[in-house]
């Protein structure tokens, strides 16, 4: 098989090609020296990658091929495949492999067969090693620190670049090898395309922030209110945080399918007389963000080790949803929750 994503290379071979490294140089440099890993029939990984990553570095790898020349390492690449696969060969294939690349691999290798195998490394990833679920809670705590330091710093003449930068900041204090996401918004500013916005009175903070650590991510949100909390913000932001929390407790379960998670949410909320107006109902999470979807078509198997991200929302009016996200860690008897952080929304004066 040929990995051809940053995210599957690091995968596989531990170099770190990711964004949100100690030095993302080689992410940075991936136009340039884009990073490959071939695996062999034995499933052993053979990393290529730019020859300054390596200097006096020992790899666990037994095999490496490096290239300090620009496109050096895609030449590389073919050069390996063309020794090592005859004719007629069937190559395991990512499907976001550039297209030139495909074609020249079938130019060197007679009558190969290029098959995309993205389910074999996506199966891989969703359940977690204890070493990466060692990250992705030291991810988690880091982000959970900073958003209670932001509500305790947060002022009600702060604007939401304000916001942004000193939760990146603090982010770094906290020991975060990078920044995954600053998802930041005062009352109706669009927190994914930025707007330097100050908020009114009664006016919502939501905070949705993620470390990266050591190429692991975090993904984290709870609430603030300008001014006060009234009643229904407060009772409906309760509402949503017992379906989070009673979802993955209860209902990410081994042997259970994405889609019966679904069910149960769609339940909950009916249950609560809330409309179940939700795409998916989270997330796994991992190296990236939003590994797979929860949602209701899915027959994705829920297996111990997962760890899954529960984010669900409901309309106090229109334009304004509330809801949370928390972490979970499948076990053998359901889920255990990872996030630590108070799920009230916080006053700021």
């Amino acid at each position: 098989m040929i990995l051809t994503s940053n995210d599957n290379v690091f995968y596989a071979t531990g170099i770190p090609v990711t964004r949100g490294q100690q030095n993302p140089i080689l992410f940075a440099l991936s136009n340039r020296f884009p990073p490959y890993s071939v695996i062999d029939s034995e499933g052993t990984p053979i990393p290529i990658v730019w020859s300054g990553a390596i200097g006096n570095h020992e790899l666990w790898a037994k095999e490496y091929l490096t290239s300090f020349l620009p496109n050096g390492t895609t030449e590389e690449l073919v050069s390996l495949i063309s020794q090592r696969f005859s004719k007629g060969a069937r190559i395991g294939i990512e499907s976001s492999m550039p297209y030139p690349l495909a074609q020249v691999i079938k130019l060197k290798v007679d009558c190969v067969e290029l098959i995309v195998s993205n389910e074999v490394l996506d199966d891989l990833r969703l359940v977690k090693s204890p070493e990466e679920i060692s990250k992705l809670k030291a991810s988690l705590a880091i982000t959970e620190k900073v958003e209670e330091r932001i509500f305790s710093e947060m002022r009600s003449d702060w604007s939401v670049f304000k916001l942004v930068s000193r939760s990146k900041q603090l982010l770094f204090e906290e020991g975060a090898t990078g920044v995954d996401h600053a998802t930041i918004a005062i009352g109706n500013s669009n927190p994914e395309i930025l707007e330097d916005l100050k908020g009114a009175s009664g006016d919502i903070v939501v905070m949705d922030v993620g470390a990266i650590l050591d190429g692991y991510v975090s993904d984290t949100r709870r609430l603030g209110c300008l001014g006060g909390v009234s009643p229904d913000l407060e009772e409906l932001n309760k509402t949503m945080t017992d379906i989070v929390v009673e979802t993955g407790r209860k209902s990410i379960q081994p042997g259970r399918t994405f889609s019966d998670v679904c069910a149960d949410v769609e339940a909950r909320y009916m249950e609560r007389g809330k409309d179940p107006m939700f795409l998916n109902a989270g997330h796994s999470i991992g190296i990236q963000t939003e590994e797979e979807w929860i949602v209701r078509e899915s027959t994705r198997t829920i297996q111990e080790n997962m760890v899954i991200n529960i984010e669900l929302y409901s309309a106090l009016k229109p334009g304004v949803h509330v809801g949370i996200e928390d972490t979970f860690l499948v076990k053998s008897s359901g889920g255990e929750q990872l996030s630590r952080q108070p799920h009230g929304i916080r006053t700021i004066r």
